[in-house]
């Protein structure tokens, strides 16, 4: 029997001018997406609950550099700042998407200076096998430019 094949992982960090809390809040509501995607992810459809919950499904349709995706992600965990009042996460798996793996948990840390710590971390296979394998600094650069582009904007919705 072959195992699994063991996931890549993908991490980007920033620290934002906003109440730790507030940027927690803020991700919970899956409407918010469309605020903080590059011009280049276009929301085409959103079925959620108005705010995330344990167990709570999202199914999303995106056009991301004009291609058609549709994502089916189950959130597992959501902990606020009340069990470590330093950090609060959300943790999402996508059932169905683009990756035949992605494991995505988003990191809200409380810094001393009352500032947040923003970490999206990514586990995922890329699609396509083999072929995806040789695309993996392609993908690591689309990754970048997303997540710095969410953290750019979240950014300037609290910072302004």
């Amino acid at each position: 029997m072959r195992p699994d094949p063991l996931p890549y992982v993908f991490e980007y960090a920033s620290n934002l001018k906003a109440d730790p809390r507030r940027v927690f809040e803020f991700h919970l509501q899956p409407k918010n997406i469309s605020r903080v995607n590059p011009w280049w992810i276009r929301v085409v459809s959103l079925q959620s609950p108005e705010q995330i919950v344990a167990g709570g499904q999202i199914r999303l349709k995106v056009r991301s550099m004009g291609l058609p995706q549709t994502w089916e992600v189950t959130v597992q965990e959501v902990e606020d700042f009340s069990g470590t009042p330093g950090r609060a996460h959300i943790l999402d798996v996508a059932q169905r998407g683009p990756f035949p793996f992605w494991r995505h948990l988003h990191e809200f840390w409380a810094a001393p200076d009352g500032t947040t710590g923003l970490v999206d971390r990514v586990e995922f296979l890329p699609p396509g096998g083999l072929v995806g394998v040789l695309l993996l600094p392609l993908i690591r650069k689309v990754f970048t430019e997303m997540f710095r582009a969410r953290h750019e904007a979240t950014q300037k919705i609290f910072e302004s």
